[in-house]
């Protein structure tokens, strides 16, 4: 069984979305206000929390 954590990041509102097994079971946002260090260390954290809790096993980032 693969996870895939899929991230449409910025640096403000970043979009989340899990697959399993090629399939979307989850998606949702993260949004931050306060300066651009603090949102990024929190978008970072988040991140973090997320392939933890969900056993991540692929993480996939949009190229801009």
């Amino acid at each position: 069984m693969s996870k895939l954590l899929a991230l449409d990041q910025s640096s403000k509102i970043t979009g989340v979305a899990i697959f399993e097994d090629g399939k979307l079971c989850k998606y949702s946002k993260i949004d931050v206000d306060g300066e651009l260090p603090y949102r990024l260390t929190e978008i970072r954290n988040r991140v973090k929390n997320i392939i933890v809790e969900e056993n991540i096993t692929e993480v996939a980032i949009e190229d801009i």
